[in-house]
């Protein structure tokens, strides 16, 4: 009998404080209405690797860690360790948000089990369905209820005390943020002069960096790989270097060279930092030349090279590095 007052006062402090949380959030950001089929969507997403993947496009929607925050960790007298992670659940076209995703582990076990928390604008249908699995799912583990609640409720007072997520004006979510990346053969610039391509780098390697202050490159380690799956148009620009366009020799001048990114990737231009969406012809970038940079002028935009499905980031202790010996700079 205990238990079962435990659990059922459990089960409504969720769901209250899910109710409050939701309307003080969504109230603050462009949000769309969750339908009951995109909570099962958001539901059926697997995620590799719950501590490093932070943010990722699947399936139509963009989960991105809630406030990248790691995860909330609970261990009890029983010895188990259990985990909250929290993401922010957009839709991938237009980056209006639907809710949140709690993802409960157990770490003796291993296993998760994927809570969709619906905006407050949401239907009717993933209301309830939400609510069943706090009932149907949350009851039958052990630990569940108590941390799932004690994380909500955390996170509405919070938000009571003032805190918020980053966002702009309208408290939404920029979609400027998203998709500052390079495809997986985009060649990276060693500390010892030789590329790799930028899918297989790995935290701590040495690459060749940029100071933005100084001008100066060297070597830097990379700190962190950001890893997104979807679909992601890049952006292409063609640079030339500025002495041979001023010069206009008879022989000809150098074959143009390409950097490909994500179109809000940021680059170094001579006017500062630019998304390279924005970056266009005439301007100039640079390029590493004997370890010193170069200018070279952008000749050519083209705003969608090519689609691809898996794009790579890096972020480095200089803050830039070098993409095909072009200077780009890290998100």
């Amino acid at each position: 009998m205990k238990h079962n007052l435990l659990s059922l006062f459990f089960f409504f402090a969720c769901a209250i404080t899910t109710q409050l949380l939701s309307q003080r959030v969504w109230a603050q950001t462009a949000s769309a209405g969750m339908t009951l089929d995109q909570l099962k969507a958001v539901k059926a997403i697997k995620i590799a690797n719950l501590d490093k993947d932070t943010y990722f496009k699947s399936g139509g929607f963009i989960l991105d860690r809630y406030e990248e925050r790691p995860a909330y960790v609970f261990t009890y007298s029983d010895g188990i360790t259990r985990k909250i992670y929290l993401y922010k659940i957009f839709t991938a076209a237009d980056t209006k948000d639907l809710g949140l995703l709690a993802i409960y582990q157990n770490g003796k076990t291993g296993e998760v089990k994927p809570f969709v928390i619906p905006g407050a604008s949401a239907e009717r249908g993933a209301w309830d369905a939400y609510i069943d699995d706090l009932k149907y799912v949350g009851e039958k583990e052990p630990g569940l209820m108590s941390t799932l609640t004690f994380v909500l409720s955390r996170e509405m007072a919070g938000l009571l005390a003032g805190g918020s997520a980053k966002t702009d004006d309208g408290g939404a979510k920029k979609k400027e943020e998203y998709n500052f990346c390079f495809a997986a053969d985009a060649p990276v610039t060693l500390a010892d002069g030789s590329a790799k391509k930028i899918s297989d780098i790995a935290v701590n390697d040495v690459v060749m960096g940029y100071n933005v202050a100084t001008k100066i490159t060297a070597p830097t380690h990379v700190t962190r790989i950001d890893t997104h799956q979807g679909t992601f148009n890049l952006t292409g620009v063609w640079l030339a270097p500025v002495s041979e366009i001023v010069a206009q020799t008879e022989v000809g001048m150098s074959p143009a060279v390409l950097l490909e990114a994500t179109a809000n990737h940021p680059v170094l231009t001579a006017t500062g930092r630019k998304a390279l969406g924005d970056v266009t012809a005439g301007e100039v970038l640079y390029r590493n030349e004997a370890g010193k940079p170069v200018a070279y002028r952008v000749v050519r935009v083209e705003k969608q090279t090519k689609t691809v499905s898996t794009v790579y980031n890096l972020a480095t202790e200089a803050g830039a590095y070098l993409v095909g010996e072009t200077v780009v700079l890290d998100k």
